[in-house]
């Protein structure tokens, strides 16, 4: 007989994000033993587009991360999309507004990030110095390479993220690279061997920034995973879990 998942907890957080309250869904075990996590994707902050298939692919992916945080005792947060005008300041501004409301639903735990794709640097930016244990980097892009510079930005890149290339460009000229070394203690790099959209270069690259900073970075390159870790998304949780797991003790 299968074992019996805990019973969650499911409750609706608000925070501000261009002017207005904007939900995120929050689910908690009734006894949560490991960090609380915000995950995020780029239908909330970006505004996305769920039919381009590399977006979609990481949402679902996140969809199972979640669960299996869940079945680990860990509480997950994650912002519901919503339609703005949306501008990279306003981005960051509305990301740090939700993981303040995240720290204060924290009930004594630490707090953990994930950012899928270009949320990652997303989070580097806006995370900060805001008290966070341990940030999760998946598929994440290099965007000081189109930081002023938006026209450098490739079709491609933009079409299969979804993200505005005014928005990844001036992101690029925080410094996402640099200031990421400020969000956490520990990171870990997760990217697919046959990702098409991101290079593996550009998760190379996030480890030995991070690590340049004094973080204790490492790096999980999952085979034959696509840029949405497709077909093998398992080993790719299995990898956060633990990374998480060891925080936890």
């Amino acid at each position: 007989m299968a074992p019996k998942k805990p019973q969650t907890r499911h409750e609706r957080l608000e925070y501000l994000a261009f002017g207005e309250p904007r939900p995120a869904d929050f689910r908690s075990p009734s006894d949560p033993s490991g960090d609380l996590v915000v995950i995020l994707a780029g239908d909330a902050m970006f505004g996305i587009e769920l039919e381009r298939p590399a977006a979609r692919g990481l949402v679902q992916f996140g969809d199972r991360l979640a669960e299996a945080l869940l079945d680990e005792g860990h509480a997950v947060i994650r912002p519901a999309g919503f339609d703005a005008e949306r501008d990279a300041a306003g981005c960051i501004e509305a990301t740090r507004n939700l993981l303040r409301e995240a720290r204060r639903s924290t009930d004594g735990h630490q707090c953990s990030v994930v950012g899928l794709s270009a949320t990652a640097p997303l989070l580097a930016v806006a995370a900060a110095e805001l008290d966070v244990r341990s940030f999760v980097l998946v598929s994440p892009p290099i965007l000081e390479t189109y930081g002023n510079r938006p026209e450098r930005m490739e079709l491609a890149l933009a079409e299969a993220l979804g993200v505005p290339a005014e928005i990844a460009a001036e992101l690029g000229t925080r410094n996402p690279m640099q200031v990421g070394g400020r969000v956490a203690e520990r990171a870990l790099v997760v990217h697919g061997a046959a990702d098409t959209v991101v290079p593996a270069a550009d998760a190379i690259g996030w480890r030995a920034s991070l690590a340049a900073s004094g973080v204790g970075a490492g790096r999980l390159e999952v085979a034959f995973a696509e840029h949405d870790l497709a077909p093998s998304a398992d080993v790719a949780i299995d990898g956060i879990l633990a990374f998480l797991g060891n925080d936890d003790r």
